[in-house]
This record gives C-alpha cells, sequence and structure tokens, in this order.
C-alpha cells in the first residue's frame, strides 16, 4: 500500500492548510473500524478491500464520486483512471454515490452476477447480488436495458428487474452523513481558497482536495454543484459570502442542521437524492442489508460531538 503515491502538491496556503489533488481513483478517504486499509493510502488496481464486524470504509472514485462499504464487506478496484473505473463487490454491500458520469463514461461495477454501468449521477445501494436505484440511471451490461430511480435488479434465484417498497439502509444513512460533513468542509475550502491572492483557480476545480483539519479529502467542483443527497458544494471561483451557503435544498436559509445529528436525522424522505429507498430483502428497517452502522459522531473522520464544527467553522453553533 503506497501513501498518498497518486497525488501531487498543488499549494500550502499557510502552515496549518496543505492541499493536495489526486490524480487517480482509489484513495481511501476515511475509515472506521475494522478494515484492511487505511485513511490516505491509495489502492492498486486488483487488491481486495475489506471491512470486518461494524467496519466502515469510503474511497474516492473519479471527482465527486464515492464507494462508501458496509460492515462484512469485500471490494476489488479493477480500474482506477478517472475515466475507466471498475470494481466488483465480492461480499457485503455498498453505496456509490455518483457524479459526473454519463454512458459514455460509465462507472462499470459487477455484483456477483450482475454486470452493470452506473450512468447518471445518483445513488446506488448494492448487496448480496443486488442493485437498488436510489436515484439515477443504471444499464445492464449484458443486455443494455437501462433502468432509473426505484428499480431493483436481482440475479438471485433467477434474473428479474422490478419495482420496490422500500426502506433506507443504515449505510445509506452513514453515506449521506458523510457527504454533508464533506459540503461543509467544501464550503470552508472554497472561501479558503478564494481570499487567497494570486490563487491559479483552475487548479483547484472538479478535484480532491485533501484537507488536514478534515482528516479528509473532499471534493471541490468546477461550478456550483449539488449532490445527488442535495447538498450544496462551491466551487474555488465561486463562493456565495452572503452567510452559509451550502446545504441541502430543502434546507430553510440554506443551512445545515446541528452537526452532532445522528445521521438518521438528516436523512429520509427529504434526501435530494430520492429519499427512503433501500433492499426489498425482507431485512428489518434500520439493520440494512448487510449494511454498517456507525455513530453518527465517528462520521468526521477524527472528531465527534458538538464542538466538531464550531472549531473547523467558527461562528456555526454547536
Amino acid at each position: 500500500m503506497t501513501t498518498v503515491a497518486l497525488m501531487v502538491m498543488m499549494q500550502v496556503l499557510n502552515p496549518a492548510t496543505s492541499f493536495v489533488v489526486s490524480t487517480k481513483a482509489g484513495l481511501v478517504n476515511y475509515v472506521q473500524g475494522s478494515a484492511t486499509v487505511k485513511a490516505a493510502t491509495s489502492i492498486p488496481a486488483g487488491k481486495p478491500v475489506g471491512t470486518g464486524p461494524g467496519g466502515a470504509v469510503e474511497i474516492l472514485l473519479n471527482p465527486g464520486s464515492y464507494l462508501r462499504m458496509g460492515e462484512n464487506s469485500t471490494v476489488v478496484l479493477d480500474a482506477t483512471e478517472l475515466t475507466d473505473i471498475a470494481l466488483r463487490i465480492l461480499q457485503g454491500s455498498a453505496v456509490i454515490e455518483a457524479s459526473g458520469v454519463d454512458k459514455e463514461l460509465p462507472i462499470k461495477v459487477t455484483s456477483g452476477n450482475l454486470k452493470m454501468d452506473i450512468i447518471k449521477d445518483g445513488i446506488y445501494l448494492f448487496a448480496d447480488g443486488k442493485v437498488v436505484v436510489v436515484d439515477g440511471k443504471i444499464r445492464d451490461a449484458s443486455n443494455g436495458l437501462v433502468y432509473g430511480k426505484g428499480y431493483q435488479i436481482s440475479d438471485d434465484q433467477g434474473y428479474r428487474a422490478q419495482k420496490v417498497k422500500t426502506f433506507t439502509t443504515s449505510l445509506e444513512l452513514w453515506s449521506q452523513k458523510r457527504d454533508e460533513l464533506i459540503a461543509r468542509a467544501n464550503l470552508n475550502v472554497a472561501n479558503s481558497l478564494r481570499r487567497t491572492p494570486n490563487l491559479p483557480v483552475s487548479s483547484f476545480l472538479d478535484v480532491w482536495l485533501w484537507y488536514p483539519e478534515f482528516g479528509s479529502f473532499i471534493y471541490m467542483p468546477g461550478s456550483r454543484y449539488r449532490s445527488p443527497y442535495g447538498y450544496s458544494y462551491q466551487s474555488a471561483g465561486d463562493v456565495y459570502y452572503g452567510g452559509f451557503g451550502g446545504g441541502r435544498s430543502e434546507s430553510s436559509g440554506g443551512g445545515f442542521s446541528n452537526a452532532s445529528n445522528s445521521a438518521g436525522s438528516s436523512s429520509g424522505s427529504s434526501s435530494g437524492g430520492g429519499g427512503s429507498v433501500g433492499f426489498s430483502s425482507g431485512v428489518a428497517s434500520g439493520s440494512g442489508a448487510s449494511s454498517a452502522t456507525p455513530s453518527g459522531g465517528a462520521d468526521a473522520g477524527h472528531s465527534s460531538g458538538p464542538d466538531f464544527f464550531p472549531r473547523f467553522f467558527p461562528g456555526i453553533a454547536g
């Protein structure tokens, strides 16, 4: 495992804040609990990544896209070029939050006997040879059929695709909470970049940037961007100074909920990604489909509790 070998140091803004730009998919952004990888390390193509009981891992794909693994899961990245990303889910469950994809540059995912191409920005749940389209569009690579929001495609006891009445898994709740936290950090970094004299703004558009204070990489879009979960991101060249501009479209004033809220409190039917959608596998709601159940306080990467955001974002109530 090589540490940050596929990244380039771009600029040091001050002694406390440095930024690194990722140039390939497969960087481990966050690890909780039992896992075979460590944060801020790059995963070589073909090397399995595993989680144990209570484990969770977030891996960066192309800028704006994440692979988030649940507990007792194993995934292999077969291709890591930003324009050619392919992975296999060998065991357990995973969420892919996809951005910047289309039918010409899909994210290729194999789960069991299913070979699927993610061809639209959205949220996709994978487990036990099934995929649920929470939001977006996915194409079956074997026959070219395309399925949209609310469809479950399964190769369990015979291939079938159907609209499903579903629930939200704990893995998706955690995935959504991670997106909320990263969106908050994005605005803080965007404002710092905008205040930096002679900044080569073009170097900070549509990239991953390492933010030491957050302990993770964050996404910096090329323009104003709303994630599949509904959170607002700002670019280095376009920051709203009238207030705290990040947040979900449904939030009053464009603000966020309290940082100490649990993952579940910011999810559900108001999700920008299409609301409560999960696997209709008969698993009790809340337990998910072999999904991780990390606590809301651990989602930040290294800090927890109500003091996290006041330290990172002065003036934001804890």
